[in-house]
C-alpha cells in the first residue's frame, strides 16, 4: 500500500502570519516529502459556491517540482472539459519533465457527479455543463492527450476536438505515458477507467458530511473495471478519506483495502477539516506507519 495526501487547494484560515494560500501550499508539499507521504495530489476547481481563496492545481504543482525530488505529483481530478486537451498535453509533459517523471493526471468530469449536470464551474462561463456531452468530450480530450503523448505525428478528427498532423515534443519522462487515475463512479466513469491506468475515488470525510464509498462498494466498482479491461498492465485505485486516529483501526483497514485492490490510500486534508496549522500539523505526523 501507499500512502498519499488529496488536497483542497482552498484555504480561509492559514497558519499566523500566511496570507498567500498557494505558498501555503507548497510548504505542504515539501513538509509531506520530509517525512514518507508519496503522493500530493490536489483538487482541481475554480471556485466553490462560498467565497475562498483558491490556487490554480497545475502552477502551484510546476512550483513543487523545483522544490521535492520524490514525491508523485498531480490532481484529483482535473475536469478535462475546462481545458484545452492540447494544452493540457503540453503543460503536462513539461512538468514530467520538470518533476523527473512524477506527474500523475487525475481525470474527471467536473462537479460532485449526482445529478445530469456539472454545475457553475461550467455553466457560469457560458461552457457546456451536461455530463451527457462532456463524458463525450472527455473521452475525445484523452484520445487526443495520450495520442499527442506518443511523439509521433497525431491526427484526430472527433465531434469537439481536432488534430491536425501534429508531433508534440517533448514527450513525458514515463512511458508509455503519464498514469491517467479516472475520477468518478457511474457506469461510464468505470469504463472510462478500464481504458486508462487507473480509478480514484472517495470513502468517509465526516467533516465534509460525505459518506464516500465503503470498501464494499468500492470493490464492486473494481470487478466492474476489470470487466472491461483489456490489458493485463498494472492498475492503481485510489481511496481518498479521513484516516482515523486510532491506529489499530487503520492497520485494519489497510488489509482490508489491500484486498479489494486498492493500491494508494489518501489522507484527506482540507480547511473544513483543519485549518493551516492543524493542517501543517498533520502532515508533519507523516503516514501510518505500520
Amino acid at each position: 500500500m501507499k500512502f498519499g495526501l488529496q488536497v483542497i487547494h482552498a484555504w480561509s484560515k492559514l497558519p499566523k502570519g500566511e496570507v498567500n494560500v498557494p505558498r501555503f501550499l507548497l510548504e505542504l508539499a515539501v513538509e509531506a516529502e520530509e517525512v514518507g507521504w508519496e503522493a500530493f495530489l490536489l483538487w482541481d476547481h475554480l471556485f466553490f459556491p462560498w467565497v475562498v481563496p483558491m490556487a490554480d492545481p497545475w502552477t502551484v504543482l510546476a512550483a513543487a517540482s523545483s522544490m521535492t525530488k520524490r514525491i508523485r505529483l498531480g490532481t484529483t481530478v482535473t475536469p478535462l472539459t475546462r481545458r484545452k486537451p492540447h494544452v493540457l498535453a503540453k503543460q503536462l509533459a513539461t512538468l514530467d519533465h520538470l518533476s523527473n517523471g512524477r506527474v500523475i493526471l487525475g481525470s474527471g468530469l467536473g462537479g460532485d457527479g449526482k445529478s445530469g449536470d456539472a454545475g457553475r464551474e461550467l455553466s457560469a462561463f457560458g461552457e457546456e455543463s451536461r455530463y451527457t456531452v462532456l463524458a463525450k468530450k472527455a473521452d475525445e480530450a484523452l484520445e487526443v492527450i495520450t495520442g499527442l503523448w506518443t511523439g509521433a505525428p497525431f491526427t484526430f478528427k472527433g465531434r469537439h476536438y481536432t488534430v491536425d498532423d501534429v508531433t508534440l515534443q517533448p514527450t513525458p519522462v514515463q512511458r508509455p505515458r503519464i498514469p491517467i487515475w479516472i475520477g468518478g463512479n457511474s457506469a461510464g466513469a468505470l469504463r472510462r477507467a478500464a481504458r486508462y491506468d487507473g480509478w480514484t475515488t472517495g470513502g468517509p470525510c465526516p467533516s465534509a458530511g460525505d459518506p464516500g464509498l465503503t470498501l464494499e462498494e468500492v470493490q464492486e466498482r473494481v470487478n466492474k473495471i476489470m470487466r472491461h479491461r483489456k490489458t493485463g498492465e498494472p492498475f492503481d485505485v485510489s481511496y481518498g478519506f479521513e484516516f482515523p486516529d486510532d491506529g489499530e483501526d487503520m492497520e485494519d483497514l489497510v488489509s482490508r483495502a489491500e484486498s479489494v485492490g486498492v493500491t494508494w490510500m489518501l489522507e484527506s486534508i482540507f480547511g473544513l477539516r483543519f485549518n493551516g496549522d492543524q493542517a501543517l500539523e498533520r502532515v508533519r505526523q507523516g503516514p501510518p506507519d505500520l
